[in-house]
């Protein structure tokens, strides 16, 4: 068993050597913005925390603002216990990871990460340690179905790994029809939008479908071409073939992932008179869209 951590062991020592005096300096990427460079150096506070995998020391996880990081590489060959094949492109700072299991690629800035298909909303930043990828634990282990636990009296993560399971693929997760229209809403009504307002625009489609009034539709479709509703329907823009941003926010939509709470309307107030909204609460203002519960 101490066998399957040796690797896992000797890139965690690593990053932990990293570390040093606890300030290191990165590639950062802003959580839930697009705005800030990929490769802004900024100085972080970090700790070191020891992480146990079937009760088996296997080193220290490094904690970043209240948050457990992992190396990418050296978590994901632990868990499938076979070699894995990696890239890595310089210019976009982009790391895939492929096995006969799993597919991973993520890009540092981009703000979500995809594991065959599925994609993870990265809200926590992930970071480039001088060359080694480090992501949130807990995002990484969700990829597992493993589920990781912070013992406060030890200061220790414990992670249970008898349950793990890679999580369903995209094919198997996402409703097609539901993911092509929410991917074409989102490109044709906040294409050039940060990915937390794409979301957004996401959230309210499917914050109208779990409408129980039934107001606005029951289904992606009927919502987005309930009449009078989305002007991208009556323009035709709505069949514009969406971008691969675009269908990744749609799936960070469908995971569940929310950045407009529970607003139903939203406006682009440049372009649109907002009187309409009156009675509505303005809850949100993301890049050039007002969102409204």
């Amino acid at each position: 068993m101490r066998k399957r951590y040796q690797t896992l062991l000797a890139l965690l020592c690593a990053a932990a050597f990293l570390v040093g005096s606890n300030r290191f300096a990165v590639s950062a990427e802003a959580a839930g913005t697009d705005e800030v460079s990929k490769t802004a150096s900024v100085v972080l506070t970090c700790t070191e925390v020891p992480l146990y995998i079937d009760d088996i020391d296997i080193g220290s996880g490094i904690v970043i603002d209240d948050v457990a990081y992992i190396p990418l590489l050296a978590f994901t060959e632990c868990m499938l216990r076979d070699k894995c094949s990696v890239e890595w492109e310089q210019d976009s700072e982009t790391a895939r990871i492929s096995s006969e299991l799993l597919d991973i690629t993520l890009t540092i800035g981009e703000g979500y990460m995809t594991a065959n298909e599925r994609c993870i909303y990265l809200e926590d930043g992930a970071y480039n340690i001088n060359g080694t990828i480090v992501v949130p634990l807990r995002k990484l282990a969700w990829v597992f179905s493993l589920e990781p636990v912070w013992d406060g009296t030890t200061r220790a993560i414990y992670i249970d790994s008898s349950g793990s399971e890679i999580i369903a693929s995209g094919a198997e997760f996402y409703d097609a029809a539901d993911l092509d229209w929410l991917s074409r809403v989102i490109y044709s009504e906040a294409g050039n939008q940060p990915l937390a307002g794409m979301i957004g625009v996401g959230n309210v489609v499917l914050n109208r479908v779990a409408d129980e009034s039934g107001a606005f539709g029951d289904t992606v479709y009927d919502v987005i071409f309930q009449e009078g509703q989305f002007d991208v329907v009556s323009s035709g823009a709505i069949y514009l073939e969406p971008t691969e941003r675009a269908v990744s926010a749609a799936k960070l939509c469908l995971e569940g992932c929310n950045t407009v709470g529970e607003s139903k309307w939203f406006v682009n107030p440049a372009f649109c008179q907002t009187g309409w909204l009156s009675n509505q609460t303005l809850a949100y203002i993301i890049g050039d869209h007002n969102f409204y519960a």
